[in-house]
């Protein structure tokens, strides 16, 4: 590859002849507005701006950005999703502040004029019983929700935010691809866009007068106080999420932490006396605002759709009597409908006696019948789209189809024509983006935010831009048809830039004097659901590194021993794989069927016992699960704990990609999986605060490794074997349990089964003795949250206590006592004992604390 000296980066830049572009005119000037950024660009040269986007990366990876693809709407018969890397280019967009001046007022108009559309449409309805608005194209559409029929949130705006996606023609002038009214996506991933460049080009960034996207969210979060029910002296809101399988489940843990809100789901909700209460882990807490992140179909499988899971029953009754303010607005999905795009600057002159500013892509809806025949008559140059969601395809390009698939697709909208529309292929601008080989132009949309303030909107200054993944064809460009940009099509983002004419004023600080706020309790502000994935988070944490850990030691055996030239060291090494098997329960492994064969050439097995995900028991399993319990709790994990949990997938990931008999990288992705897992244990006890969730995770950690020490020591020590298979024995199990430099030092001495079970089981000053765990353990249970006031102890506490009183009076020499058959009975039934009660305090922890909400039926039928 041929990297392009600096001086020639903008020069060798080629705009797509006939199209706006953002960056340099129609002459291949450099635009005004762009010319500091020119600058900055062409003195990078291409290969420290490709440095940068590896950067960018990076810290995307590091933060865990992801954005889920799949096929299938999540909810009702979803398929798993594929978890995809968020994809961001370092170049931003960047618009003069003159431009953003007339799109900030077309889409605060935009939204001005659909808020009032919305309380039309669900209050006294004027716009249908006038004719403004047909009647089929409103009430046949799946958005338009009859039981939210007069539902509305306290003030003028009931509708709450607005996104617009926006494209501009070759003049430069903004045309509105698509509204976004029921959930609308993308200002969180635009926050992040913002945070990552602003570190990969911190100069440019500094140096460009670029404004802030910090007031927008702070007035997303004052509506919100200002939507609360009356009787809200301190509201609590929450963001309701369909859970870690939505496509930007990411963002809806980030705005949650970023906002300072609970993230919750549909089980952490339930309604009593026609309000909303959150399960959280003292009581029921009254929610008052939801900040909705699921369709508002799902929400409600009582009144909206029956066979929806991510619904709270009794929502909409709640809504409806006031008891909870739901934004955006349940019902306000039927402002997507493009079927109104035609309707919309009649309205706007109706409704706000205004020219609508910003004009629609020319739409035909097929329910008229000029309409009809204009789509039908030109039905290979037009997009065609269902006028709501789960009719069929999002869009649909008749010139992709063969001459039968289009007659059949002729043959659906002559059949139901209210359903369909047909839009125009519109012109889009190119914006530079950085590839292999130089700048390229690619196509790009801007979406853009509004959110209520006070009687009117803001906008967010700036944006999410996408731009196609690939560049332009001549095929394309001479049918004038442009490629498609979703990220489910694997767009590519960019951070937008707004820069301000002048230095831009701070206002709207966080900091705000007055008397001080009470803090909030942080057992009320935790579900139930959260607190169990902190615990099962902590349990996986260390369920991986013991596995890490014994894998890496069986290992260790086996390039010494694996010849069998030495009995003692043959057997040690098979031993260890048999604890391997027992310990993880990987059945049937190194101990039931085929298990000779597998003793014989392990390597296959271990190897699979590090990176099969879809094998219960496994480390890349464990390392699965912990990133699965970390992604529903996105909303309590700082970006440091996010990055060390990432690291372990990308880990495993490599390593399965490689070959197998190459123990050298084996070991070196071990270790550094074990180095990811202390650096994560590390952060659990160094920069988590000691609340409630702490104390979960905790538990969870204590639990898991006093099960897997007891679960090696009973694989391992309970069998008494010739003094030098001992010897390499014990050696192993001190250095799986990490205690082997304590041991040598504490005792100098050759090893002995006593003193081994006096560190590892009872020395309270080893951090892996059974002794601390248990003192943790109990600790955490103690502070865990009590819904009663009683003094006496609870099932987990007697479990716990009755675990670290059978360890305190246990004599490690009668336990290291072997029988006329070899065995170590005493040890054995010790430990058997501990183990169950290890396990029946886990189920006591489940009781008490977490919530479990029976599987929903449906009472309609299928």
């Amino acid at each position: 590859m041929t990297i392009a000296p600096p001086t020639d980066l903008l020069a060798a830049y080629h705009q797509v002849p006939g199209v706006y572009d953002e960056m340099v005119t129609a002459d291949g000037r450099v635009r005004d507005h762009w010319a500091h950024a020119g600058r900055v660009i062409g003195n990078l040269g291409l290969e420290e701006l490709l440095y940068r986007r590896s950067e960018a990366r990076r810290l995307l990876d590091d933060d865990g950005v992801t954005y889920n693809v799949y096929g299938h709407e999540p909810g009702v018969g979803a398929s798993v999703p594929a978890v995809a890397p968020w994809a961001l280019d370092p170049v931003p967009v960047l618009l003069a502040s003159d431009e953003w001046a007339d799109v900030e007022v077309g889409v605060v108009q935009r939204a001005e004029l659909f808020n009032l559309v919305l309380t039309d449409l669900y209050g006294p309805r004027q716009l249908l019983r006038r004719g403004v608005l047909p009647a089929e194209l409103v009430l046949g559409h799946g958005g338009f929700l009859r039981p939210c029929d007069q539902i509305r949130v306290p003030g003028h705006q009931q509708l709450f935010t607005v996104a617009v996606d926006l494209a501009r023609d070759s003049a430069g002038r903004c045309t509105v691809l698509a509204d976004y009214t029921q959930a609308p996506s993308g200002a969180g991933y635009a926050l992040e866009n913002r945070v990552v460049v602003s570190r990969v080009l911190p100069s440019l960034y500094r140096d460009s007068q670029v404004h802030r996207l910090a007031p927008f969210f702070r007035t997303l979060r004052a509506s919100l106080q200002g939507v609360a029910p009356p009787d809200a002296d301190d509201p609590r809101i929450v963001v309701l999420s369909p859970g870690p399988l939505s496509e930007t489940a990411f963002e809806h843990a980030y705005l949650a932490s970023h906002l300072g809100y609970p993230l919750v789901e549909s089980t952490d909700l339930t309604v009593r006396d026609g309000k909303v209460w959150m399960r959280s882990l003292r009581r029921l807490e009254r929610v008052h605002v939801i900040l909705r992140r699921t369709d508002a179909w799902f929400c409600d499988p009582l009144e909206l759709r029956p066979d929806s899971k991510l619904g709270v029953p009794g929502l909409v009754e709640a809504a409806r009597l006031g008891g909870v303010s739901i934004v955006n607005t349940l019902g306000s999905g039927v402002l997507e409908n493009p079927g109104f795009l035609p309707y919309l600057p009649r309205m706007a002159e109706l409704l706000l006696g205004e020219r609508l500013l910003l004009p629609s892509v020319p739409t035909w809806w097929c329910g008229e019948e000029d309409g009809r025949r204009h789509v039908l008559a030109h039905l290979d140059s037009l997009v065609i789209k269902p006028i709501a969601r789960g009719v069929g395809p999002t869009a649909v390009f008749p010139w992709e189809l063969s001459s039968d698939r289009r007659d059949d697709l002729r043959r659906q909208i002559e059949a139901q024509p209210g359903r369909w529309v047909g839009q125009e292929t519109v012109e889009l601008s190119s914006a530079p983006t950085l590839t292999a080989t130089g700048l390229e132009a690619r196509y790009t949309v801007l979406r853009a935010f509004a959110v209520a303030r006070q009687d009117s909107y803001a906008a967010m200054p700036g944006g999410l831009t996408r731009v196609s993944a690939s560049g332009h064809s001549a095929e394309d460009a001479a049918g004038g048809r442009r490629p498609r940009i979703s990220n489910q099509a694997g767009a590519i983002s960019k951070d937008t830039w707004v820069l301000a004419s002048e230095p831009e004023k701070l206002s709207g600080f966080w900091l705000v004097p007055g008397p001080p706020v009470i803090a909030i309790d942080p057992a009320a502000s935790m579900s139930s659901r959260a607190a169990e994935n902190l615990l099962w988070m902590g349990r996986y944490a260390e369920r991986a590194e013991a596995m890490a850990r014994l894998v890496r030691a069986s290992h260790d055996r086996r390039n010494d021993f694996q010849r069998g030239a030495n009995p003692a060291g043959t057997e040690c090494l098979q031993v260890l794989l048999s604890a391997l098997t027992k310990v993880s329960s990987t059945y049937p492994g190194f101990v039931g069927n085929g298990a000779g064969a597998r003793l014989a050439a392990p390597g296959a097995e271990l190897f699979a016992l590090v990176v099969d995900e879809n094998r219960s028991g496994t480390l890349a399993h464990a390392v699965r699960q912990l990133l699965g319990a970390a992604q529903a709790v996105r909303d309590q994990l700082s970006s440091d704990i996010w990055m060390a949990v990432g690291t372990l997938e990308r880990e495993i990931a490599a390593l399965r990609a490689s070959d197998p008999d190459h123990l050298m990288v084996v070991q070196h992705t071990l270790g550094r999986v074990v180095q990811s897992l202390l650096a994560l244990s590390g952060m659990f006890g160094e920069g988590m605060e000691r609340d409630p969730g702490w104390r979960f995770m905790d538990a969870g950690r204590r639990l898991e490794r006093g099960q897997q020490l007891v679960a090696l020591l009973r694989a391992t020590v309970t069998v008494e074997r010739n003094t030098a298979t001992d010897s390499l024995l014990l050696e192993s199990v001190l250095i799986a349990a990490e205690s082997i430099i304590t041991y040598r030092r504490r005792y100098r001495s050759q090893a002995q089964l006593e003193t081994l079970l006096d560190l590892l089981l009872l020395d309270t000053e080893n951090p892996r003795s059974l002794a601390h765990q248990l003192d943790r353990l109990a600790d955490d249970v103690s502070l865990m949250p009590r819904t009663d006031n009683a003094a006496r102890l609870r099932e987990p506490d007697r479990l716990v206590l009755e675990a670290s009183t059978a360890l305190r009076l246990a004599d490690t020499n009668l336990l290291a006592r072997s029988g006329p058959d070899g065995t170590r009975p005493e040890l054995d039934a010790f430990l058997t004992r501990i183990l169950a009660l290890l396990y029946r305090a886990a189920d006591a922890i489940d009781r008490e604390h977490f919530v479990h909400p029976l599987p929903q039926r449906s009472l309609a039928g299928p």
